[in-house]
């Protein structure tokens, strides 16, 4: 058997040959033999010998999915596959030793239930059974942020409701977190009173803090696919609005100047004046078209922005809203705030401005659009785009997005998100409308916007 200071021994340096090395190099890591090994007899110690590097190597290969592993699901699997075969390791029998992981629920709610995800020795009713998590144990693992040791686990007020708990005297629980978040708790039980030792507390919580930075890197995985999914799907957007644009302006204008041109060729024989007219109007409708088409360009990359910054890009954007079409754009910014604006907040800044103009425009009929980028706090830079049209019932539209041919306020919500910031709209039928998105300046900041 393997001592409680080999495991330790073991499973430091497991993380970190793991990953160089991978789950075959295990056999480097084969504690000495003891001095009660030496003596037994030769068989029985080749036999213990073997059972003890099976064992050794099933635990690489366990810490090395939990260092690599990017899904949610196995991670929680092989967290307690490899607490239940490091107490065994440990010389800690595990046959009637339960677990659960319990998560909080994705459902919005004012307090969210812990939910189980994964369990070990629970029997089916239990694995749809949820606690609210406001009392007893659970209760001082997440508001301590601490493990939990208890000898009064079968009557606990609210893990009583699991039937398999019932039975266990002694409990240990941990909490999973990653930064500020708490994402739910790892809970052991076992029969025995005695059976949470000094060891097998040490053993759960290595095994626990290895769960939590797998989670995380999980965590942050799935972060960065949902970044990258609402890029697609902002980019596929801009394709689409490019295509309607393109089909409801230019084209029809580019279409229509033959026919002009035509006509004016004919009526050159018979009606000088005439022609002439209908020159002119091909005349308005090339200038038209370029105006459109140079409108379009400029928002699909504005180079003012990159040479210029913000500002001079945004008041671009307004001299070419009213060349074009006539509405008046007015942008009130903060010039020293701004300075203090990174390229990537200038670019989504410009970015929502320029989509929340081009409704306003569209739908409000709106005398006029006021763009403001004013400081909120020293640490928050905020975004107003508010118009004086006829407003709308904003439950409605953000409703029925699925059957609507445009994502005009999801893309401009999914853009605030890549910087951390947060989006609102509010609007009344009759009394115009407000975009508002809040920035963070700091990281702090940024922590701070995440729990609103």
């Amino acid at each position: 058997m393997v001592s409680v200071q080999e495991f330790w021994i073991i499973l430091g340096l497991a993380v970190v040959i793991s990953l160089l090395l991978g789950a075959g190099g295990a056999y480097l890591l084969l504690p000495r033999q003891s001095a009660s090994q030496e003596e037994a007899p030769k068989p029985r110690r080749r036999k213990d010998e073997e059972k003890s590097q099976e064992r050794i190597k099933r635990m690489f290969a366990l810490i090395t999915d939990l260092t690599v592993t990017l899904n949610y699901s196995r991670v929680l699997e092989k967290s307690l596959d490899a607490a239940f075969l490091a107490l065994r390791i440990s010389n800690l029998p595990t046959d009637r030793l339960i677990s659960a992981v319990l998560l909080f629920a994705e459902e919005e709610m004012a307090v969210p239930d812990l939910v189980v995800a994964y369990g070990r020795g629970l029997p089916r009713p239990d694995m749809s059974t949820r606690v609210p998590a406001v009392n007893g144990l659970l209760e001082r693992v997440i508001e301590t942020g601490d493990p939990h040791l208890t000898n009064e686990l079968g009557t606990d007020p609210e893990l009583k409701q699991f039937i398999s708990f019932r039975a266990c005297q002694s409990g240990y629980c941990i909490p999973l977190r990653a930064g500020l978040d708490t994402f739910g708790v790892i809970l052991f039980g076992h029969p025995d009173k005695d059976y949470f030792t000094e060891d097998a507390q040490e053993v759960i919580n290595t095994i626990g803090h290895q769960a939590q930075i797998a989670m995380q890197n999980a965590h942050l995985f799935q972060e960065l696919k949902t970044e990258r999914d609402q890029i697609i799907k902002a980019q596929s957007e801009a394709q689409r609005r490019l295509a309607r644009a393109l089909h409801d302006g230019p084209t029809q204008t580019v279409a229509a100047i033959p026919m002009q041109i035509s006509r004016a060729r004919h009526l050159l024989s018979k009606d000088v004046t005439a022609a002439g007219e209908a020159l002119y109007q091909t005349e308005e409708l090339a200038r038209r078209t370029s105006r459109q088409l140079r409108h379009m360009l400029f928002t699909l990359r504005p180079l003012v922005l990159e040479s210029e910054g913000l500002i001079a890009a945004l008041n671009s954007m307004a001299e070419k809203t009213k060349e074009t079409f006539n509405q008046t754009v007015i942008i009130q910014c903060d010039p020293e705030l701004v300075d203090e604006l990174d390229m990537n907040s200038q670019t989504v800044i410009f970015t929502i401005a320029e989509e929340a103009v081009n409704n306003a425009r569209k739908h409000a009929q709106a005398e006029h659009i006021w763009v403001k980028v004013t400081r909120l706090q020293s640490d928050l830079a905020f975004l107003e785009i508010e118009d004086d049209g006829k407003g709308f019932l904003v439950d409605d539209v953000m409703g029925n997005y699925d059957d609507r041919g445009s994502l005009g306020m999801l893309n401009m919500r999914e853009r605030a998100e890549l910087v951390q910031g947060v989006f609102h709209v509010k609007s009344i039928p009759g009394e115009g409308t407000q975009i508002q998105v809040v920035l963070p300046l700091t990281p702090d900041a940024a922590d701070r916007l995440r729990l609103i």
